[in-house]
């Protein structure tokens, strides 16, 4: 284009207001080449190029636009326009004319700002004439005055209403599918063009049909395009760009740049004719030509119309054009930088074209559409009375690739294949688990808190449970509850149910008590599996149905196993119900073998370690549990505190080789912030359950990169999964999709109707294939509604399960999750019925009317209640007596009393009206935080909730705190205070001041650490604390205790320090006593911790107590100060150094070092660390994660307790000594067992492969102490 920069006087015109909107457009992201028109004509004779360029000279000459440059001045912000009179060579007007190899077509360039579309034609009709050496009769209207012309009309005061009006009725939010993103610096818009042909017939009923409705052929033609994006943005009311570029006769041959995108605003309700859009459109369409001349296009603040957008040329004259035997191949002048805009030209032998940005869309995309278009169009055309949201988007060839091959899995491969039907085809599920046991009988099978066992110890526990249960008579099927913690019996039970031929029907006992009882009721379970401690937390009348498999069960008279049909009931899993109370869906044999054939048969990487996060009572666990099991691979079940906490999670991984692990997108995302850049054993981590976001994936490859992700979907009436996507390292921007169907399953997108909807469009999921239910137990009216028979031809009348989730698929048939159609909602991975919640509300509250919402508004999103009533409940009263109805994750984090709800103009709550309401979280009477500790929780809270005033009396859940976000807050509290806080911890204490009080080191006084709860009724154990005075050393230990086992942890008062351990214990004797009143008791403790809990034994027994259990865990009574070797010193330093400290410390050189090295090697070890740490690295620039102050009063705690143990005395007493002893620690002084058998005739010793520090987070610790522990247990009930 010719612009020029000068500040001599010169005679210049205003731009028009076309072509101030496009010049604006070209400043900013239109491409060089979208700055230009382009005409193309082709000629039946070869072209002369001397008559060619002698009759575009002609042209210049009559046309003052096509000799016009665009020249700037100082202070004005647009050009102006500039007539060349001298008629210089076309080259310095920016016009290049080419000619084709065959010299058969032509091809014009001109500026974008001289020439619209339209006027490209009437400019090849013209060069036409010029070249058959005729000359137009009158002169043109030269653009310079048109433009002046239309500068005045912008000041008609009642055009400036009516386009007031337009412009404020404008809907701008038009979704457009399959946008890619624009990576390019520039984000330039590059023009792509694919023209459309309409066939003979098509074009004949398009002529009939607006004939008939008495509108113009391109009226229907917009009214298809309009439908489509009807389709797309489900809007009754959308906008598009309209562009109609008829020329008013007073313009006659003039050439320029006329044309202008419009609003066009309309009406489009689904339930709308087609034929009466017609009708709508050619009236508004009327309008806006009437007034056009009048558009405000140069408003900085008028809409942007750069979505979707119709353009209609003119039928510019042609016969000269028939003269010369020329044809216009392309006329097309970019005015607009609409993502997409549909083009037509009637007359014309491409009367369709769709034009896109190039950017943003592939032309494969843009066929896609295409016949989309066309699709619709015909339709219309057939049936124009047909409502808009029944007009056919899918042709034939679409339907065939949407019901065909895009609906199935990618191709197997035949060993695919083979594995699949090898595993589909055993005779039941029970049967998966010798795929994998026999060649691995000796390789753990299962480990969880308890201990582990291999697959020949699972065999034949599951052997000897099976035989009980086949002597309680069970018919086939009998349905037998699971309410049972996560641990090793409880897949003994699973499986040992199984084999009887039984239907397992799993119960999280964490469940509310009416919960409980709804689905032993509604299951009509006949028996109960679960521990005797368990038995309490069964209602009343069912616990005398309950069979403790913790108990010595008697041997009964063997009995063959039964065979098991691939048709009876395998598992009974209940979710959230919509009338109130959770509904069961009923999962055959045949069901789950096909889930589990196509797990092993999709997932390349045989299991080696599965790491089981959920809860039985969850149908994301089978996953998990039978693929491990059936290729010999081990289930890892992580503890109730490890599955809440990344950190351990993390270290767990590392620690036992854990190969595969699924978990919820965001409890993932703090997993891969604990697992760092350090490459793990993880080679499969598969997310689910709720949307995955661009950024986790990125963060996983970034940070694991050799494990491969996938993201997979599917609803527990399809088997736990119907669909996988593995995650691309590439991936950017855009959904994660949820892929395609898995191995023989399809996967259909319907839309209301029950027809297959095109590629991109957006279609309700249903499901077909050999994973789906039978359907919900006792509920045939619901099971008719979801479990239906397929309509349209098709689909061959296939059984569909209705899932009520939306999907849309892209090219390859992937599919891009969009969220649920009904009152059922996925939050944190649970689903979720709203209506059960509201049902529950109005119980407690006695309202006629309660709403709950989701609020996705927040970083967080969270469940919001509206209670209709006069009265006002207190909400902490109204949460506590849902609690007792729900779960956890059901009761919403706010509630709100409103006299009345808002409502819609047609009666409706107004739900968008209701979120918008400040969040009514904070109930309680604002007290300011006080001291440090309450200041740091209360930041960590605020930026955790998102909520600006925190109080010391308020409730981390009551203000919308959940699971996700106390693993955050452990790791803030990490982070800024230097501490591990258990989770437990923080659900325990909710409120910020005892939270605080908890976390703050107590300054005179014990304090007792909940570290496990445990159940009540259980003999809890209490853990004394480490030298140092903490007991966060004993979480790895936690993890490995049966849940039942409540835990304690004793700490160490600061006024206590100097004293003895004999002084001490009689502090702690009171705390302990406190928190159990009478004996029997349990005591334990690591290093000096032992030697406390071994005092305390003897000071309870003074008193006339019982000691039930004594542990000491590699507890010694040597106190020298023995120096730390110089690796172990350097190893500390590195650990209490920042991260920018360690790093420098990496590039000290030796002599540096070697001076530390002299000045510690006659230190004691309290000596050596307090020189390192306080004095050496203060003097080398080097900084502590913690403060000084604080290392510094640790150290003085362990100059104390080395005095401490050197000074005590080890007493004789009753209690049996179960001592503990790492392998290491038996290296360096092997005398130390038969020391302590030297002080106590009653020891029992075990060894454990591990060093001082490791040794409490060790499984065969954790095995040989849960059978301690219940050993002791067992003697005291004898």
């Amino acid at each position: 284009m010719t612009q020029t920069h000068e500040d001599t006087p010169f005679e210049g015109f205003e731009l028009s207001p076309q072509q101030a909107h496009l010049w604006r457009l070209q400043q900013g992201r239109l491409s060089a080449h979208a700055q230009r028109a382009t005409l193309r004509i082709r000629s039946e004779q070869p072209l002369d190029r001397a008559r060619l360029d002698g009759a575009l000279q002609q042209l210049v000459q009559r046309h003052e636009i096509l000799r016009t440059r665009y020249q700037h001045l100082s202070g004005l912000s647009l050009p102006m326009q500039v007539i060349d009179d001298s008629c210089r060579d076309l080259a310095s007007l920016a016009i290049e004319l080419h000619l084709e190899a065959d010299g058969q077509a032509a091809t014009l360039h001109l500026p974008a700002l001289h020439l619209d579309s339209s006027s490209l034609g009437y400019l090849a009709e013209e060069w036409a004439l010029g070249y058959l050496q005729a000359a137009p009769q009158d002169p043109p209207l030269q653009y310079a005055d048109y433009a002046a012309w239309r500068q005045e009309c912008a000041d008609d005061e009642h055009s400036r209403q009516f386009w007031n009006e337009q412009l404020g009725a404008v809907v701008t939010d038009v979704p457009l599918p399959w946008q890619r993103q624009n990576t390019e610096a520039s984000g330039s818009f590059e023009p792509g063009r694919l023209p459309l042909a309409l066939d003979g017939t098509t074009a004949q009923r398009l002529a009939e049909l607006a004939t008939r409705l008495g509108v113009s052929t391109g009226i229907v033609v917009l009214a298809a395009w309009a439908t489509l994006w009807q389709r797309y943005s489900e809007a009754e009311r959308l906008t598009l760009a309209c562009d109609h570029q008829m020329r008013p006769d007073a313009l006659g041959d003039a050439l320029g740049l006329f044309s202008e995108a419009l609003p066009l605003t309309l009406d489009t309700s689904p339930e709308l004719a087609f034929s009466a859009l017609c009708q709508q459109l050619s009236e508004r369409v009327g309008l806006l030509n009437d007034a056009r001349d009048s558009y405000p296009s140069h408003l900085g603040n008028a809409p942007s119309l750069s979505g979707v957008g119709y353009r209609e040329l003119a039928v510019a004259p042609h016969s000269t054009l028939n003269d010369a035997g020329w044809q216009i191949e392309l006329a097309d002048s970019i005015s607009a930088d609409c993502a997409l805009l549909l083009q037509y030209q009637p007359q014309s032998a491409s009367a369709l074209s769709l034009h896109f940005d190039a950017s943003l869309y592939t032309v494969a995309h843009i066929e896609i559409l295409a016949g989309q278009l066309l699709s619709v169009l015909e339709h219309s055309l057939r049936e124009p009375s047909v409502n808009l949201s029944r007009l056919a988007t899918c042709n034939a060839d679409e339907l065939q690739q949407v019901t065909g091959v895009l609906s199935t899995s990618p191709a197997l491969t035949p060993v695919q294949q083979e594995l699949y039907a090898t595993t589909f085809t055993l005779p039941n599920l029970a049967a998966c688990f010798s795929l994998g046991s026999a060649a691995n009988a000796q390789r753990p099978a299962v480990t969880g808190p308890s201990g582990t066992l291999s697959h020949a110890e699972l065999e034949q526990q599951v052997s000897a449970l099976t035989q009980h249960l086949l002597a309680q008579h069970l018919e086939p099927g009998t349905r037998i509850a699971h309410f049972l913690p996560r641990d090793i019996d409880a897949v003994v039970a699973l499986v040992a149910i199984l084999r009887a031929g039984a239907c397992y029907v799993p119960i999280d006992p964490s469940y509310p008590a009416e919960r409980i009882e709804h689905i032993l009721r509604d299951s009509q379970t006949r028996l109960i599996l679960t521990h005797q401690g368990r038995v309490q937390d069964l209602p009343a009348a069912w616990q005398a149905n309950a069979l403790a498999i913790d108990q010595a069960l008697p041997v009964p008279s063997f009995r063959p196993e039964p065979t098991v049909a691939r048709e009876q009931p395998a598992y009974l899993i209940y979710t959230s119900g919509s009338t109130g109370q959770p509904k069961g869906v009923v999962i055959s044999h045949a069901n789950a073998l096909h889930s589990l054939a196509a797990r092993l048969a999709g997932y390349p990487q045989p299991v080696q370690r599965f790491l089981l996060l959920s809860s039985f009572a969850f149908d994301s666990s089978i996953a998990g549990l039978f693929w491990s099991l059936a290729q010999g691979g081990c289930l890892h079940l992580a503890s109730e505190s490890e599955q809440k906490d990344p950190l351990q999670l993390a270290r767990l991984i590392r620690a036992h080789g854990v190969s595969h692990l699924l978990a919820l997108p965001s409890l993932y995302s703090l997993l891969l912030d604990e697992l760092g850049d350090e490459p793990s054993p993880l080679n499969t981590a598969i997310v689910a359950g709720e949307s995955c976001p661009p950024a986790l994936v990125a963060s996983h490859y970034g940070r694991q990169p050799q494990a491969q992700l996938y993201n997979e979907y599917g609803p527990t009436e399809a088997s736990v999964w119907s669909t996988v996507a593995l995650c691309q390292p590439d991936q950017t921007g855009g959904p994660v999709p949820i892929g395609r169907a898995i191995a023989q399953t399809r996967v259909y997108l319907l839309d209301s109707d029950g027809a297959p909807v095109a590629r991109g469009l957006k279609g309700e999921i249903h499901i077909a294939g050999p994973g789906l239910s039978e359907g919900y137990l006792g509920l045939p009216q619901m099971t008719a509604e979801k479990f239906i028979r397929a309509s349209h031809p098709a689909l061959d009348g296939q059984r569909l399960y209705r899932t009520g989730d939306y999907a849309w698929q892209d090219l390859d048939g992937q599919l891009m999750f969009l969220g649920r159609s009904d009152a059922q909602i996925k939050l944190r991975g649970y689903r979720i019925e709203l209506g059960e919640i509201e049902t529950a509300l109005v119980k407690v509250t006695g309202a006629k009317l309660a709403v709950v919402l989701l609020d996705s508004t927040q970083a967080e999103p969270s469940l919001r209640a509206f209670v209709e009533s006069t009265s006002v409940l207190q909400a902490n009263a109204v949460r506590e007596s849902l609690g007792a109805l729900l779960p956890a994750h059901m009761v919403p984090a706010d509630i709100q009393w409103l006299a009345q709800l808002a409502r819609t103009a047609n009666g409706k709550v107004d739900h968008r009206a209701l979120l918008a309401r400040v969040p009514n979280r904070s109930i309680s009477a604002y007290a300011a935080p006080e001291g440090h500790v309450e200041q740091v929780l209360a930041a960590i809270w605020q930026e955790l909730l998102q909520v600006e005033v925190i109080g010391r009396h308020d409730d981390f859940f009551a203000l919308g705190g959940h699971s996700l976000l106390v693993v955050r807050m452990t790791a803030r509290l990490r982070a800024t205070l230097g501490i591990e806080v258990p989770v437990s911890v923080i659900f325990q204490h909710p409120t910020l001041s005892d939270l605080a009080e908890q976390v703050a080191r107590p300054a005179d006084r014990a304090a007792v650490i909940t570290l496990q709860a445990g159940i009540e009724g259980h003999t809890p154990l209490f853990c004394l604390h480490q030298p140092a005075g903490g007991v966060h050393h004993y979480l790895p230990m936690i993890d490995g205790l049966t849940d039942e086992l409540p835990v304690y942890g004793i700490t160490l008062p600061e006024s206590l320090r100097g004293q003895s351990l004999a002084a001490l214990a009689s502090e702690y004797l009171p705390v302990i006593r406190g928190v159990q009143a009478q004996g029997p008791y349990r005591l334990g403790g690591w290093s000096m911790g032992g030697l406390l809990a071994l005092e305390l034994t003897r000071q309870l027994e003074a008193q006339g107590q019982t000691v039930q259990w004594l542990g000491l865990f590699d507890s010694t009574f040597h106190a020298e100060d023995d120096a730390l070797e110089w690796d172990a010193l350097l190893a500390v330093l590195q650990q209490e150094l920042s991260s920018d400290s360690r790093q420098r410390l990496d590039s000290f050189d030796a002599q540096c070092l070697a001076q530390l090295r002299e000045a510690t090697a006659a230190m004691g070890r309290v000596d050596q660390l307090r020189f390192a740490l306080l004095q050496w690295a203060s003097a080398n620039g080097l900084t502590l994660n913690a403060p000084e102050a604080y290392v510094e009063q640790t150290l003085n705690v362990m100059a104390d307790a080395r005095r401490w143990v050197r000074e005590y005395s080890v007493p004789s007493v009753a209690a049996t000594l179960n001592l503990w002893w790492a392998e290491q620690t038996l290296a360096e002084r092997p005398a130390l067992p038969a020391q302590w058998d030297a002080i106590s005739r009653l020891t029992c010793h075990h060894q454990v492969a591990a060093d001082h520090e490791s040794i409490l987070g060790q499984p065969a610790f954790h095995e040989q102490l849960n059978k301690s522990l219940a050993t002791a247990a067992t003697e005291i009930r004898a």
